[in-house]
């Protein structure tokens, strides 16, 4: 990667609501919602790239790629987890278009459902309002609350996967 490009990619993480710490914690606030008798992590993305000045494909894979193991059943699937301190201009902003399309691509390729879990407010490991929000219903970059305050629940409620929708 480019001198400019190692620079691009700190703004970006910056603008993206703060540091890598926050991104960090959010992720294990994620898996700890999911009770291990149920649910292990089958995979879990490490963003080696910030460490290294070369590009690692699988860091632009989902953050997390879950697996529910209960009664053998062997259900993976995937989750982008995304924490912001506030709204920015009304709208939610997740991701870029170029992410947008990698993810559908991802889960495309991989045949597994895909969610955007995004904690807004709060502390990254205690978020004031959670999100679980399907990528196909996640189709732009920023979204208006119209649509993500549909997928809203309780951040203090563990998840649970249910007939291929994550609860």
């Amino acid at each position: 990667m480019s001198l400019l490009g190692k620079i691009e990619r700190i703004i970006d993480v910056v603008l993206e609501d703060g540091s890598v710490e926050k991104g960090d914690d959010f992720e294990k606030y994620v898996v700890d919602m999911f009770d291990k008798r149920y649910f292990s992590v089958a995979e879990w993305t490490s963003d080696i790239s910030r460490k290294h000045d070369r590009f690692v494909e699988s860091d632009t894979n989902p953050d997390l790629v879950m697996r529910y193991d209960y009664k053998n059943k062997n259900e993976r699937f995937c989750i982008e987890c995304k924490f912001r301190s506030n709204l920015y201009q009304n709208k939610l902003n997740w991701s870029k278009p170029d992410q947008i399309k990698r993810y559908r691509n991802y889960a495309k390729e991989k045949k597994l459902p895909f969610f955007v879990v995004i904690g807004l407010g709060g502390d990254p490991l205690y978020p004031e309002r959670l999100f679980c929000i399907p990528l196909k219903e996640a189709k732009y970059p920023a979204l208006y609350p119209s649509v993500f305050e549909k997928f809203e629940r309780d951040p203090k409620k563990n998840f649970f996967w249910k007939a291929g929708e994550l609860i």
